[in-house]
């Protein structure tokens, strides 16, 4: 096998990509090349690398891979990776709540193609119908999305075949979502992070969802053998180097996400979704246990024998009520919540009737808000009422 430079190389695949990645980076004038380097060792090597004939990728091209919907247009070049990407911030641990990511703080990962998957569609509706609400378009359950940083910013879902070493001398594949921002200037660290920092808290409410289900249905049970709620962890990356700029730019942040189902499925969404009892009661959950100070919304993914996973999922946080919130409450003019919806109205539009499920935390369906409003103010943290 031959490298960049004509020299014979007899280095175990991931060490030929480390080699060829430092003379990338020393070569005057070509360290903005030093982010394909991995590729290109991927590309030229191919026959000698190791890729898991097991990955949830290739059993989905077995099964039937996902439709093809949008393509990209590259650069002309030879055939190697779409993107290099390293990993900046993965902050999700394996729980009981959560499908922790394959990659590292650090990693660095090649992307091998990018295509658009059109199960994955319902992905992008959130933000759609949030653009058309704000913009005083008619919504299918009315005016019930709040304005966030997350919905204001428009993303694109891609589907990505990524390449990452095994940490034995070999290289697996995963399929992933990868999320990216549709305006270059959404693009930074900061907007990436939003989401990870939105599963993260909704994974942790998973966990104590799934312990508070386990323990409901008798001491014995054990949490991982009862059907429950996880979150795919997404982690932040960095473009290092890219064939495909109309998708990303060197130094852009984007989302990634390791998914595997060829479909996204809305659970909770609008309140017109088919009821499925274990993500409803997971929404009731996250209300109740935050005193209706916290609603994740947008929930979807995908149902197996283990429960339902979901991917990006979005928290909506009630704000702190302000001096005009008392004086309203005071004077008998009802406040309403983000986006002139009251905290109720959007948790019984979403969550229109309880199970059983419900019953075991929250008889009473206090779950938009479990404070007593003495003062009239649909926000439990008033601190007037007691708890």
């Amino acid at each position: 096998i031959k490298h960049l430079y004509g020299r014979q190389c007899f280095l175990p695949p991931s060490q030929l990509a480390d080699s060829l990645a430092v003379q990338l980076w020393v070569v005057p004038g070509l360290r903005k090349r030093r982010a394909a380097a991995m590729g290109i060792a991927l590309s030229m090597c191919s026959e000698a690398l190791h890729v898991d004939t097991d990955s949830e990728y290739q059993r989905l091209e077995t099964a039937g891979r996902p439709p093809v919907g949008d393509t990209l247009q590259e650069e002309s070049r030879p055939s190697g990776p779409r993107l290099a990407l390293r990993i900046t911030y993965a902050p999700i641990k394996d729980s009981l709540g959560s499908r922790a990511s394959p990659f590292a703080d650090g990693d660095e990962v090649a992307v091998a193609n990018v295509e658009g998957v059109k199960g994955w569609a319902p992905l992008g509706w959130c933000q759609e119908r949030a653009a058309r609400q704000h913009a005083g378009a008619s919504a299918p359950s009315g005016s019930v999305w709040p304005p966030a940083p997350r919905q204001e910013a428009a993303q694109r879902f891609w589907g990505a075949r990524i390449i990452a070493s095994n940490g034995k001398d070999g290289f697996d594949e995963h399929w992933c979502v990868l999320q990216v921002a549709l305006d270059p200037k959404h693009r930074d660290f900061e907007a990436a992070k939003l989401a990870v920092d939105d599963a993260s808290l909704v994974a942790s409410y998973a966990h104590r969802f799934n312990l508070h289900t386990a323990a409901a249905l008798g001491e014995d049970m054990d949490p991982e053998e009862v059907p429950g709620i996880k979150v795919c962890a997404p982690v932040v990356c960095e473009v290092l180097g890219t064939t495909v700029p109309d998708l990303a730019a060197q130094d852009e942040f984007m989302i990634l996400t390791v998914y595997s189902a060829p479909d996204v499925r809305k659970f909770v969404f609008e309140g017109i979704e088919e009821f499925l009892e274990l993500p409803q009661a997971f929404f009731h959950y996250v209300a109740w246990s935050s005193g209706g100070k916290e609603v994740v919304a947008d929930l979807q993914g995908f149902q197996d024998d283990d429960g339902v996973t979901l991917v990006n999922p979005l928290m909506i946080r009630q704000p702190k009520p302000t001096i005009s919130d008392l004086i309203g409450a005071a004077t008998g003019v009802g406040q309403a919540g983000q986006a002139g919806v009251p905290p109720e109205e959007r948790f019984n539009t979403w969550h229109p009737r309880c199970g059983q499920l419900c019953k075991n935390f929250d008889p009473q369906r206090r779950g938009a808000h479990a404070s007593r409003r003495n003062c009239g103010l649909s926000v439990p943290s008033c601190g007037v009422g007691g708890p």
